[in-house]
């Protein structure tokens, strides 16, 4: 008996399922040789027919030589694999079986062939080699050459020249747009605090107006800690408001 490189499980899970014992299959052929193969088709439930069909990658390399069997229980499926003498050293594609005439249908992978190892012998030919050259150019003498300095005609020094001009022009105007916000923000606060000490003022003046205004049976009383505060209060608005009003002008 043949080697069994695949045993698909049918009717097992439920009606028509297909299982397959191995996920994925490799078969080692060189270019120009054949060789036959089974698989085993296990039913666990009524008998059936099944098909077996490859997909477009494996058309003319892998034959079946039933590719429609009935199965009571067990039956082994022979298949015939061969690898063209001029065909691909290396093939990957996709063996099917249709179950419950045509309602389920299922795959799995196959590589056909095997990788040539002689490029990669060849290639570790070619790295001693490099290896040989790069340890004999070590050993030679090394010559200094002389510099040769470039020359740059006169547009490109005008070119540069222009360009550095430019950039340092824009990066003082970046500054100044930056100076100018800034001492924006600065004296935007310098006017809001002198237009508080301001307002205060005004409001210190009014209440002591206000307090002399006023008859006798509308007038509060004021006690002596208050009337200090006041005092503090009315010097420090005047004093600040004269000081700012003198370093605006």
């Amino acid at each position: 008996m043949q080697q069994i490189f695949q045993n698909v499980i049918i009717n097992r899970q439920e009606i028509n399922s297909i299982e397959f014992e191995k996920e994925s299959v490799e078969i080692s052929l060189s270019p120009g040789e054949e060789e036959t193969f089974e698989i085993l088709i296990t039913n666990y439930g009524s008998p059936t027919h099944i098909h077996f069909s490859v997909s477009e990658e494996l058309k003319g390399q892998i034959t079946f030589l039933r590719d429609n069997p009935y199965v009571l229980q067990k039956e082994y499926v022979s298949v015939v694999v061969r690898i063209p003498q001029e065909g691909r050293v290396l093939t990957e594609g996709q063996i099917y079986i249709t179950a419950g005439y045509g309602s389920r249908k299922k795959g799995f992978p196959v590589q056909l062939g095997k990788i040539d190892p002689k490029p990669q012998e060849h290639s570790e030919d070619e790295s001693y080699t490099g290896n040989e050259n790069e340890e004999l150019s070590s050993q030679r003498p090394s010559f200094a050459l002389p510099i040769k300095r470039s020359f740059h005609p006169k547009s490109g020094k005008g070119q540069g020249w222009l360009s550095s001009s430019i950039r340092r022009n824009f990066t003082v105007s970046s500054s100044d747009f930056t100076g100018r916000k800034t001492h924006s923000n600065v004296s935007g606060n310098e006017k809001r605090s002198l237009n508080i000490a301001f307002g205060g003022l005004l409001l210190l003046i009014c209440l002591f107006f206000l307090y002399f205004m006023l008859p006798s049976g509308l007038q509060f009383k004021v006690s002596f800690a208050q009337s200090l505060l006041f005092s503090i209060l009315f010097v420090t608005c005047m004093i600040y408001t004269l000081l700012k009003i003198a370093e605006e002008n």
